[in-house]
């Protein structure tokens, strides 16, 4: 053991460091006995018994799950907590078929792992659980079960709900995100031979799963929006009784789960809301934070000795985005405090409505719009899974082709906390089946910068009431943003977001508008707070990447009346046994017009896999997804001979009703 000084209490070793002891493929027994789960283990080297933190993910352990998480795997254990690394069943080293994509019984294997973790000699019988992204929604769906040794979670902008969160945002087909950089990027880690030790079988494994299991891409597709199929795959947070950090960032696409999470869960609890967008706090390349010892005080607080006396902290910290950035505390979530009302006039203005009516005293505004499927582009990938590029650009020219309304300039600045919520008064037999509104940030310059965006489907059936008119209402994902005095508050409202939301084909007219109502909550000054800032990685150890560039580009052609949005990733890396290379690259676009209302996605990707044995592999993924079908290609190569090539298939089913819908 490496030792500067005894540690200060008895909860935990966090002024130690230790050496690490890697252990590779462990195999760890399912709960219903069908075959073992294959895990590494990261060791810290002592004769005590330590707490253990467990992540379970569909990612590959020896590929991607294993490179992405591995400075953070390896810095828990130094700092006296087991790590344990698992893949998913199905995926990478552990046994059997593979489940489809947010299977309910994810979170029996994810209780399975605690409980062998907890019984291990090495664990003081405390173990935590955590993990971003994928790895936060097992985390969650664990912690649902209820294991007995499971002590704590920390959730990294995971999900609740994988249809209205994900698969089909607010009830509505996604595009880029689900249909494309995930289906591509999961279907490449399914066809990677194994690149762990254990050869021939993880390799017999491996070879019967390139014939029997089918990519996600076919399960989302043909699963459509309101698909009985996602009621089962939905996490009731409710259930959790264990303390719970919630970490979320507002640029994120799983900020609204996140937030709901914490709000759903009784146990002692924790939220921490930053201006990231798809990952990990202390790599984010703006408003970076030491993540690292944050989780460290929190498993500290909860995974330490019974009775030991610690500050156990339960704060709501939030970074309010705006004119003056800052790291704000609230002792509540949502935060308490008053709420403003706005209506759109008929001239295309918004004004301050005082008191709780609206709507009812506003003019009929008479607004018409026509569908154009290419609005969206603009908003940046804040609602596709990116890592840290794609911030929203000026939304400016989305607003003029979206039905928009603006208010005077304000005379103090206005501090936003919360769910802003719009009310929308439409026709007794409104033609549209979809609304999405934003609500932006419009500076005397006349830039919109994006402050949330929400989206919902509409059921077509006219009101039933024998009203002339009907209501919609949108509550829009949680924020904290202040817009400054003389800037303008801007509500919009459009059928469609592109790429994130894909194009329903119809054009023309999409909606008259009788009444449009904003209601935001106002954020209180309570407490303003500096977070710790992420230290840079010296460990040479905890390095595996080699490069890592991504583009993004937004291409509009006027005289086509299209847009196109492409995301380009080159990486290469080391594997975490260090014995491969792993270089990646990929390709994906999504491509609407306003001509036709058509739209598509294109991806391609291949990952090169080379040895310190000059032993190669080569694996090839393409897709292409239209509005009735997608189809995925894939091949494989090993020495430059071609081992594996097949094509899958799917169509649309028949339409189903909405989830989530607004009747």
């Amino acid at each position: 053991m490496i030792s500067s000084g005894a540690p200060e209490t008895a909860v935990s070793p966090v002024r130690d460091l230790y050496d690490v002891r890697v252990v590779r493929d462990v195999r760890i027994p399912t709960r219903d006995g069908h075959g073992s789960l294959g895990a590494d283990l990261f060791l810290p080297i002592t004769e005590a018994p330590v707490p253990a933190l467990v992540t379970l993910l569909p990612y590959r352990k020896d590929a991607f799950a294993g490179i992405g998480g591995f400075s953070t795997y390896r810095w828990f254990a130094r700092h006296g907590y087991a790590t344990v690394l698992a893949d998913l069943r199905g995926t990478g080293s552990s046994d059997g078929p593979r489940h489809p994509p947010f299977d309910p019984r994810e979170g029996d294997d994810g209780a399975a792992l605690v409980e062998w973790a907890g019984s291990q000699d090495w664990c003081s019988g405390s173990v935590g659980m955590w993990g971003v992204s994928y790895g936060a929604m097992t985390a969650l769906r664990t912690a649902e079960r209820g294991p007995k040794a499971l002590r704590a979670i920390l959730p990294v902008m995971g999900m609740l709900d994988p249809e209205l969160d994900f698969v089909h945002p607010g009830g509505i087909r996604g595009a880029l995100g689900p249909l494309g950089i995930w289906s591509l990027d999961t279907l490449l880690g399914h066809l990677l031979p194994p690149l762990s030790p254990a050869g021939g079988v993880d390799r017999r494994r491996w070879l019967e799963r390139l014939e029997q299991d089918e990519p996600y891409l076919l399960d989302l597709f043909r699963h459509g929006p309101g698909h009985p199929s996602w009621r089962s795959r939905h996490i009731d947070a409710s259930r959790i009784e264990v303390p719970t950090f919630c970490v979320a960032g507002w640029r994120d696409l799983f900020c609204e789960g996140t937030v709901r999470a914490y709000e759903a869960i009784s146990a002692p609890k924790k939220l921490l809301v930053g201006p990231w967008m798809h990952t990990i706090p202390h790599e984010s390349p703006f408003e970076a934070i030491d993540f690292h010892q944050l989780a460290l005080d929190w498993w500290s607080a909860w995974l330490g000795e019974p009775g030991a006396e610690v500050e156990r902290d339960g704060r709501v910290v939030l970074y309010v985005q705006g004119e003056q950035p800052r790291w704000q505390v609230q002792q509540s979530w949502p935060p308490a405090g008053a709420s403003l009302t706005w209506c759109a006039t008929a001239d295309n203005g918004l004004q301050r409505v005082d008191g709780i009516s609206s709507m009812a005293e506003a003019a009929h505004l008479g607004a018409g719009y026509r569908r154009d499927p290419t609005v969206g582009a603009q908003s940046g990938l804040w609602g596709v899974p990116t890592a840290g590029f794609g911030l929203p650009l000026d939304q400016h020219d989305d607003d003029l082709r979206s039905c928009h309304f603006t208010s005077r300039p304000l005379s103090n600045h206005l501090t936003i906390g919360g769910r802003m919520s719009v009310t929308v008064t439409l026709p007794k037999e409104p033609v549209l089946d979809r609304l999405v509104v934003k609500v932006t940030d419009v500076d005397p310059h006349g830039r919109s910068i994006l402050i949330a965006a929400g989206a919902a489907a509409i059921h077509r059936s006219p009101a039933t009431n024998g009203s002339a008119r009907r209501t919609v209402r949108i509550e829009l994902p949680p924020t904290a943003y202040e817009v400054a005095a003389g800037h303008r508050l801007r509500l919009v409202l459009a059928h469609d977001d592109f790429p994130r939301l894909w194009p329903d084909g119809s054009t023309g007219d999409a909606f008259v508008l009788i009444g449009a109502e904003l209601r935001l909550p106002v954020l209180t000054d309570e407490g303003r707070t500096v977070m710790p800032a992420a230290p840079a990685c010296s460990d040479q150890n905890d390095r595996l990447s080699l490069h890592n560039r991504s583009r993004w580009d937004l291409v509009r052609s006027p005289i086509q009346d299209a847009v196109a949005v492409t995301i380009v990733h080159d990486t290469s890396a080391y594997t975490p046994t260090k014995d491969h290379v792993l270089t990646v690259d990929s390709r994906v676009t999504a491509t609407a017009s306003g001509q036709d209302a058509s739209a598509s996605v294109h991806g391609v990707a291949k990952a090169v896999i080379r040895s310190s044995q000059h032993e190669s592999a080569t694996v090839r993924v393409d897709l292409v997804v239209t509005p009735t079908s997608a189809t995925a290609t894939g091949e494989v190569s090993m020495d430059g001979v071609r081992v594996f090539a097949k094509s899958w298939t799917a169509f649309t089913d028949e339409p189903a009703t909405p989830k989530g819908a607004i009747p």
